[in-house]
């Protein structure tokens, strides 16, 4: 990119043109592994991340740093180790854990040596696992923990079904493993003896002399077209497709979103999302290729994989970062948690009730343009101690701003933290386009959109269906495995169709309406983007999932799941009486707030969108019950599977 380009882009978007940029080495650095050597060698003792120890999540956190110099040698021994076994050009390495030090360094040692970093997510079924290991070639493994450990040894010892893709048939087969490095130390006794692969201690293998500190060359034949990863999609619509991702992929995107001003500098980004993600991945490369550090959560379970989000919930607010990127779902519980307490009785909870009202007219004048009451402006001054108060304790101290990005955030709950103060900047981007295309930013956003472009990136929205599609050297190289699933999605010039629905504004800001492949068309032909409509269900503490469904139908309807955590402590503050192993879903109360939150729904819908008839389901959508992604987003096709018979009794007379 050309001075003169970055100039008028940064100009565009009102960043600071005196702040230093210190990312150039980004622009001429042709490998990953470059950089990150780059950095190290400028300022060896600078912070990569810092990370907190505890035994609970009620424990105190002991903080620990690690510099450069630590993070280099951390490096070097376990690319001479992986080197050892066989890993180099185009090696697939396969790694399934949470996001912790130990994945950052694997996947930085395999960078070096010019292997392929194969990022599975650590929720997972052993099957799910052993399709994306089959489908990559991955035969060396690098687990976190006992839990993931069993899935290997399962996977050693049992046929796993590889589903139908593309022309090849659906098939079951033994995947092969050559050998398993594991990020928690394991004893003899949690060692399955079922286990041909050798295996490895991470810990073990980074305080080894035998490999040398200082980090292997590169290879010369390494460059911005060579392939960094495969990253599998969510799999929300079939199986997983690996996106082939490159350096140059890399590289450039760390660079677009450093320059555009949502982080950069020696701001510290709290890093909690999983890394088999290409939006977590983003943040890792940019604490590890530029001036801006991490901060990870603790690691709480060291047998399971299992997130304990009360832990990392502490950890946010204790490690008072700046900058905290993250998938909708998390604002939106926040959100939930904050309009509970408000419920409550007395004279917090009514103090309480009038701040949050305040600081909602407040911001509906300062996004409109309109002036503020004398009366309402005095009151935002008054309530500053307690806005102050609930922001701290959900962010800490220091917060500048958050980043949602993976799923469409709805606008109330961006305005609800505006309200607070907490800015919010919406992205958007695809695995396939590695991984941010568009960004609001705190000095330039717009709510309800996902903000301007990146730089050097072309978008145009197809005429007929308003698709968007993109072009630009962050967008992956195509599907692995997959030509005629590539051959859909890519043009021969370039162009990428995301299958998503949206408009650009004059002022460039992308507003994304719904997924193609996702909208509901009626009985009569009406087509309803189904988010769009879910999303308003976002303001009620009570609803934690809408599922919303027509297709083919003559009406919509609605499942709907419960926050009942949120919808305990209201009843507790009403004096609401319920036992702890009773269904909520059944009880009066409950099914008449919910009745109430879709009336006022419906009054907001066009006749041919409104919801007819919902049912209150007794569980939530979970990834553990394989109805969430690992980035939280809905299954709706499983869910559909799943729960036919209530959508059936909806349309029942």
């Amino acid at each position: 990119m050309s001075d003169k380009k970055r100039e008028n882009w940064q100009r565009q978007l009102h960043i600071d043109m005196k702040t230093p940029l210190l990312y150039k080495h980004l622009e001429s650095c042709p490998t990953l592994g470059h950089a990150f050597l780059h950095v190290a060698a400028a300022d060896p003792l600078a912070l990569v991340l810092r990370y907190p120890v505890a035994s609970s999540a009620e424990s105190t956190r002991i903080w620990r740093t690690v510099s450069y110099a630590d993070m280099v040698e951390k490096v070097s021994r376990t690319a001479h180790f992986l080197h050892s076994k066989g890993v180099g050009l185009g090696t697939p390495v396969a790694i399934i854990s949470n996001s912790r030090l130990e994945w950052m360094v694997t996947d930085m040692a395999i960078q070096l040596l010019g292997g392929i970093t194969v990022s599975i997510y650590q929720s997972l079924t052993p099957e799910e696992a052993g399709f994306i290991l089959y489908d990559s070639g991955a035969k060396i493994v690098c687990i976190e923990n006992q839990e993931q450990l069993t899935k290997i040894d399962w996977l050693s010892s049992n046929d796993c079904l590889i589903p139908e893709r593309e022309k090849q048939p659906a098939e079951s087969t033994r995947i092969p493993i050559d050998l398993v490095v594991t990020f928690e130390p394991l004893t003899k006794q949690e060692t399955p003896t079922t286990l041909k692969a050798p295996l490895f201690s991470f810990t073990e293998i980074t305080e080894d002399s035998a490999y040398p500190k200082e980090p292997p060359p590169i290879p010369q034949k390494l460059n911005r077209h060579s392939t960094s990863s495969y990253v599998y999609t969510s799999g929300t619509t079939g199986p997983p497709k690996g996106v082939i991702q490159s350096h140059g992929n890399h590289l450039v995107n760390v660079l677009q979103a450093s320059l555009c001003g949502v982080f950069g500098g020696d701001t510290e980004l709290f890093l909690y999302l999983p890394l088999a993600h290409s939006f977590a991945r983003l943040i890792y490369h940019a604490g590890f290729i530029t001036s801006t550090s991490l901060v990870l959560p603790a690691v709480i379970d060291h047998k399971s994989s299992r997130l304990d989000l009360s832990s990392i919930a502490r950890d946010i607010r204790e490690s008072n970062c700046e900058v905290l990127p993250s998938v909708p779902r998390l604002f939106e519980k926040m959100a939930a948690a904050v309009r509970a307490k408000a419920t409550t009785k007395g004279l917090q909870g009514y103090l309480m009730r009038y701040c949050l009202s305040n600081a909602e007219k407040i911001q509906h004048c300062r996004e409109n343009g309109l002036p503020e009451p004398i009366g309402s402006s005095i009151l935002y001054d008054m309530f500053k101690p307690i806005r102050l108060k609930i922001c701290s304790q959900l962010f800490g101290n220091s917060l500048k701003h958050a980043i949602s990005g993976g799923a469409r955030l709805d606008p109330s709950v961006i305005r609800f933290f505006d309200g607070l103060g907490v800015t919010i900047c919406e992205g958007y981007g695809l695995t396939e386009t590695a991984v941010a295309t568009h960004v609001n930013v705190p000095s330039s956003r717009k709510i309800g959109s996902v903000g301007r472009s990146f730089p050097e990136l072309e978008v145009r929205i197809h005429p007929d269906d308003h698709e968007i599609s993109v072009r630009g050297p962050n967008v992956a190289h195509g599907y692995l495995n997959r030509p005629t699933a590539t051959a859909e999605s890519w043009t021969d010039d370039g162009w990428f169709h995301t299958g998503d629905v949206g408009r650009v504004d004059d002022e460039g800001f992308l507003f994304i309406t719904d997924r193609k492949k996702e909208l509901v068309i009626t009985a009569g032909g009406k087509k309803i983007p189904p988010s769009s409509i879910e999303g308003l269900f976002k303001n009620s503490s009570f609803v934690s999932h809408a599922f919303f469904y027509g297709e083919g139908k003559p009406y919509c309807v609605a499942l709907l799941t419960l926050n009942e955590p949120e919808v305990r402590v209201s009843l507790r503050a009403l004096n609401i009486s319920v036992p702890e192993n009773a269904p909520l879903s059944e009880h009066p109360f409950v099914a008449s707030q919910i009745e109430r939150v879709v009336n006022d729904i419906n009054s907001k819908l066009a006749s041919y969108e409104t919801i007819k008839k919902f049912a209150i389901l007794s569980e939530d959508f979970t990834i553990e019950n394989g109805l969430l992604t690992p980035t939280l987003k809905m299954k709706r096709r499983k869910i559909t599977e799943r729960f036919i018979s209530d959508i059936q009794k909806l349309y029942e007379e």
